[in-house]
């Protein structure tokens, strides 16, 4: 979906060349094209809010009565090329991430990125860093 997103031509090329390479379908309206980049940010959008969520309840799980049920500084670090190409992701992840702590625990968070091409080794680094 990653492609299909950062299609920014007026014409929306890329969508069309993804769907003749990916799945035989050509000839595709540019209507259409319009259509399905926005059905993939719908449902990237939705995913990334899906994601901070989940590492959120997956901070409280692992903080038990530490940080997070004390309401104290929590520091997250993230890994992912997807986040280094597409901002809004990040962004999405991150204020879910950062809403549900403060709503269920009161806790702040500290997200750290890990730079682009870097491993989840690196973002465990970061984070045991922070």
């Amino acid at each position: 979906m990653a492609p299909i997103m950062e299609d920014t031509s007026s014409d929306f090329r890329t969508v069309e060349g993804i769907f003749a390479a990916e799945f035989g379908i050509s000839g595709i309206s540019l209507d259409d094209r319009k259509v399905i980049r926005s059905l993939c940010e719908i449902v990237a959008g939705r995913a990334s809010r899906l994601a901070g969520a989940l590492l959120s309840a997956l901070v409280c799980k692992a903080a038990g009565s530490s940080a997070a049920a004390q309401g104290g500084p929590i520091s997250v670090a993230l890994s992912g090329v997807l986040f280094d190409t597409n901002v809004q992701l990040y962004e999405n992840t991150v204020s879910t991430l950062e809403l549900y702590l403060a709503q269920h625990s009161g806790a702040t968070v500290d997200v750290q990125l890990q730079n682009r091409c870097a491993d989840l080794f690196g973002a465990a680094v970061n984070a045991a860093s922070l």
